[in-house]
């Protein structure tokens, strides 16, 4: 990137930068990470999604990987395939209306998509049942797992995977562990390292 581009590229990888992803984003170049892996807020309005989503095919290269509840998708035209997590039974929100047990994951494959098919088929279903670890470091937390699942099907050693939304960084670790590098902004100071 040149002195004259007016973007916005973290100089220091692999730890969660305090930021607004609204803001941040579009500062940042075109194609500037190979994959995004987020949980969005669930709250958001259709204009707010609109924007992440183009926000995040401007900025991705290879994919990019949405959680997302049933009762507020992120359906968008060019979603490649839908996955589904069924998370681990619990009596939290129980009190007034049914459990949901279950979150989707969208994904859209953009032009140098990756698909690593070298491992075991059990890696590859469109139903996942991973277990969130005991850590109550926040209370979304998805399974560790599972994003390493996602991140190994979807990416290469060395890549720059974004997670906008990354509450306690559970994808921080994934990335570390995997051989990635990992860019994260989070608003709430309780979790920025």
């Amino acid at each position: 990137m040149s002195n004259d581009e007016a973007m916005y590229f973290p100089s220091e990888m692999n730890y969660v930068i305090d930021a607004n992803s609204f803001v941040m984003l579009p500062l940042m170049p075109d194609k500037s990470v190979d994959l995004i892996l987020t949980d969005v807020p669930y709250d958001l309005k259709q204009d707010q999604k609109q924007f992440l989503h183009d926000q995040f095919k401007r900025l991705a290269k290879r994919s990019v990987i949405v959680f997302s509840p049933p009762e507020n998708q992120w359906i968008f035209s060019d979603i490649n395939e839908y996955l589904f997590w069924v998370k681990p039974i619990s009596t939290k929100n129980t009190s007034r209306r049914y459990s949901r047990f279950v979150e989707m994951i969208f994904i859209y494959h953009l032009q140098d998509a990756i698909w690593n098919a070298d491992r075991h088929w059990s890696q590859y279903t469109n139903v996942f049942m991973d277990l969130v670890d005991n850590s109550s470091k926040h209370p979304f937390r998805k399974p560790p797992s599972l994003l390493e699942r996602l991140v190994l099907n979807h990416s290469l050693k060395n890549d720059v995977i974004l997670d906008p939304f990354c509450g306690s960084a559970p994808l921080l670790d994934v990335c570390l562990r995997t051989e990635r590098t990992f860019i994260g902004f989070e608003m709430n100071k309780e979790y920025v390292k």
